[in-house]
């Protein structure tokens, strides 16, 4: 536990005095991916015979948001790992970094989403060994531009090799807080993202130095 409790320090010493721009990140985070959701609620809506040509409107509408927003993910992840290296507050700019390579990074979160669903199709465990395997995606191919999708999750399954299961209980450790925010509406959730994704970034910070032998500066591209 002293592990998780030195990441999880890191992680508030880094969120200190950045605690409104984080919250500020999330609320924009969770409030456009419930604009991209909501069509697919429209449709539910005016499902019918009479309504065929809507619904089909409303579900392509829907699902090309869907895509839309999924370079967002990334972005999101991007954002606390940008604030952690320079030490600054959050970017609203950041949210929107990967459509910079939009391409490039759908295709790369598209693959990961298709290979932990593919786990789980064949049995529950894989898949969540995929997931934990493939958890840090977002954040080796921001620090990996140049490969291939097929080669950012080859490094994020090599990377996460032997640490599969101190991710599953770090995110554990944050049970306790995620019960307690139910209790705020989930308007908690708005500080304890940032808490958990940030403590994701240190963990993966380690996990980098240990894969390439030695602590190296990640230069920023396209202007970070």
């Amino acid at each position: 536990m002293g592990y998780f409790n030195d990441l999880k320090e890191e992680a508030l010493a880094t969120l200190k005095g950045k605690w409104g721009s984080f919250v500020g990140l999330t609320f924009i985070y969770v409030l456009l991916y419930c604009l991209a959701s909501c069509w697919t609620e429209y449709r539910t809506i005016f499902q019918g015979s009479s309504f065929t040509t809507l619904t089909m409107v409303l579900t392509v509408i829907g699902s090309i948001l869907t895509l839309a927003f999924i370079p967002m993910q990334f972005g999101y992840s991007v954002a606390h790992l940008h604030s952690s290296r320079q030490n600054l507050p959050a970017e609203i700019g950041d949210l929107f970094f990967g459509y910079r390579r939009f391409w490039h990074v759908l295709g790369t979160m598209l693959l990961t989403m298709l290979a932990i669903i593919g786990g789980m199709i064949l049995f529950v465990i894989p898949g969540i060994i995929l997931a934990f395997s493939y958890a840090i995606v977002p954040l080796v191919l921001r620090d990996n531009p140049e490969l291939s999708a097929v080669e950012v999750l080859q490094k994020s399954r090599m990377m996460m090799k032997g640490h599969k299961m101190d991710l599953f209980l770090l995110y554990l450790s944050f049970i306790g807080w995620a019960i307690l925010c139910v209790f705020t509406l989930f308007i908690g959730y708005l500080w304890l993202a940032p808490y958990v994704q940030m403590t994701e970034v240190k963990f993966y910070e380690q996990i980098r130095v240990e894969f390439e032998g030695e602590e190296e500066e990640i230069p920023f591209q396209e202007g970070k």
